[in-house]
């Protein structure tokens, strides 16, 4: 009897010492795959955070959207390593598509003891530059729809109706609107800060008579003031000092149709397309702009429109 209890517990130290074994080699197992995960959670996010940062590039050219995207990449950490981007690991399916493919080789520490001694990992992420056909915050004036395009100056508010420079001179319209209402000093603010509105394509609104040179002044002079070394460089880039996300002469327009403009008096337009423009300055009375393509917040869909956001479709 003895002897058999003494083989019992041989047996029981055995199976111990076995189970021991399995019971670490799960653990180190479920480890590494705890390390591999996390790797491809941080892998996934730096190429999300890259596409988006591309796409927004998008705006200017491919070679600044792939620039952006290797840059932001590598502001993101996978296992304590930098994401780092070839070029080809940066592509363009259409035209307003990047497509970012992040990979990195993670080194795994218990599964060496078969062999493995890293496991390449990867994430792929697809970000799309749409138009923006209906957005918040648009300045109280509405230009023609002449089929503008990104870099065109433009007199954006006309001190008189005589100015060659002016597009679409219609008698009585100097291209004030009154998203939110009509009188002088709901203009004014609609300058300095925004209509509070959201105006869309295919909105109807209505228009601000007369000339209102004194609020467009203090308006125009305000925004200027808060920014008054922003350059444009002949591309998309404005170069600003302004603390803010974005400088406050970047402004949005609504354009209306050339062939239908408001008659004088208390009128309507209709809204055809949205511009930005970036405010150059003020020569007599007259607003001076060029054109530009903007990221902004808004309803993202298909239409003629300057204005852009930036999604993640994959």
């Amino acid at each position: 009897m003895r002897k058999l209890m003494r083989n019992e517990r041989g047996s029981i130290i055995v199976f111990s010492v076995l189970a021991m074994v399995v019971i670490m080699l799960f653990a180190s197992m479920a480890i590494d795959v705890g390390c591999l995960l996390t790797a491809r959670n941080q892998l996934q996010a730096a190429a999300d955070a890259s596409a988006l940062a591309g796409a927004t590039g998008l705006t200017i050219s491919q070679d600044v959207a792939r620039n952006r995207a290797v840059t932001i990449a590598s502001r993101n950490m996978c296992i304590n390593q930098p994401v780092q981007l070839a070029q080809g690991d940066v592509t363009f399916p259409t035209l307003t598509r990047i497509r970012v493919q992040a990979s990195q080789n993670v080194n795994v520490f218990f599964a060496r003891v078969v062999g493995i001694n890293s496991v390449f990992v990867s994430a792929v992420a697809v970000a799309e530059l749409g138009q923006i056909i209906r957005t918040p915050g648009p300045r109280p004036w509405a230009l023609p729809d002449l089929g503008w395009q990104r870099g065109a100056p433009v007199v954006i508010k006309p001190g008189n109706l005589n100015n060659p420079d002016a597009p679409a001179r219609n008698a009585g319209f100097y291209y004030p609107i009154a998203p939110d209402g009509p009188g002088a000093q709901e203009y004014l603010e609609n300058i300095l800060y925004g209509s509070s509105s959201s105006i869309g394509i295919g909105d109807v609104i209505d228009v601000e008579p007369g000339n209102m040179i004194g609020p467009t002044a203090q308006g125009i002079n305000s925004l200027i003031a808060q920014d008054p070394y922003a350059t444009w460089d002949g591309s998309n880039i404005v170069s600003s000092s302004y603390s803010g996300l974005t400088s406050p002469r970047i402004i949005k327009v609504p354009l209306y149709d050339v062939n239908d403009p408001p008659d004088s008096g208390r009128n309507t337009i209709t809204v055809t397309g949205l511009a930005a423009f970036f405010i150059t300055g003020v020569s007599g009375q007259n607003v001076t702009g060029v054109f530009l393509t903007k990221l902004t917040q808004g309803t993202q869909g298909s239409g003629n429109s300057m204005l852009y956001a930036a999604k993640l479709i994959q």
